[in-house]
């Protein structure tokens, strides 16, 4: 090969590796956001009316995957409240205490406790409940 082209190869190569070692130890660039832990965000906060189940812990933290996780029969507590504000009749109470059941979840720990409703997905079948 003639020299230029080899000169103009080299550049490229260097330059390239520059720009590549340069971004990758940018101290102000910020780590993408986990798009699951975001996607369950953004679905809680628009279930946040009258008419969904809530935590019972106003406080309470998603865990790190972004789900809300609430005992059954805190959920049980709410389905009074629920009916009323969905104005929905009285047989909707057997349906949504079935819903519940069918949503429940036993803890990975086994040690911790019994079952576990993932608030989001109970919402959700809620919302497609008919």
């Amino acid at each position: 090969m003639k020299r230029p082209v080899l000169v103009l190869m080299a550049a490229l190569l260097l330059g390239g590796s520059g720009i590549v070692w340069w971004t990758a130890l940018r101290e102000d660039t910020e780590p993408l956001p986990d798009e699951k832990r975001v996607a369950m965000i953004e679905l809680e906060d628009k279930q946040s009316g009258p008419g969904y189940f809530h935590p019972d812990d106003p406080a309470a933290t998603p865990d790190e995957q972004g789900v809300t996780w609430i005992a059954p029969d805190k959920v049980a507590v709410q389905i009074d409240r629920v009916i009323r504000e969905r104005k929905l009749d009285e047989s909707s109470r057997e349906k949504l205490a079935k819903l519940i059941e069918e949503v429940s979840e036993p803890h990975p720990s086994r040690v911790i406790g019994g079952n576990r409703v993932n608030l989001a997905r109970l919402n959700v079948a809620l919302d497609a409940m008919k």
